[in-house]
């Protein structure tokens, strides 16, 4: 599967999660004000989609170095020492993603050895809601293992 098809999914797939959280949104907004029928769990659905979505665009952000990063600095150094800033922060990005891959994991693992669900009506199983901290770290790590075997970002190519 090519870089371009698997962005491709993976920009598909948070766009049909964003649009549903704003279908189910403006739908619980309307049918609350015009019907005066409240979906009860439209708030707690609408949250659980935002939060994947988050964190699924984590991981596209990563894969397409396309996320929010503050280069006041870097930009005043030479092209090596930037370089090896970038090598430096490609580093601290993946312990950081095995952290939260590891907390996010015990934390899934917790909700779902309890069985614990949400308090509404739903009855939503929590270990769906919290897996995504795992699901979306684990694509960020990936990408940036991906983006460390580019030549750029190489010890090689920084000495």
């Amino acid at each position: 599967m090519s870089k371009r098809s698997i962005s491709d999914i993976g920009v598909l797939t948070l766009g049909a999660v964003g649009l549903a959280a704003t279908t189910l949104g403006t739908l619980a907004v309307v049918s609350r004000y015009t019907l005066s029928l409240p979906i009860s769990f439209s708030d707690e659905v609408v949250t659980y989609l935002v939060v994947w979505a988050l964190l699924i665009g984590v991981g596209l952000g990563e894969r397409e170095n396309t996320h929010i990063r503050a280069t006041i600095v870097l930009e005043m150094l030479g092209p090596r020492a930037q370089r090896w800033c970038e090598f430096a922060t490609l580093l601290l990005t993946v312990s950081f993603a095995l952290v939260m891959i590891w907390c996010g994991g015990l934390i899934t693992y917790q909700r779902l050895a309890l069985g614990e669900v949400s308090a509404t009506i739903l009855q939503f199983p929590q270990w769906i809601a919290r897996a995504s901290i795992l699901v979306g770290f684990a694509l960020a790590l990936v990408a940036t293992l991906s983006r460390l075997r580019r030549p750029a970002a190489r010890v090689e190519a920084i000495v």
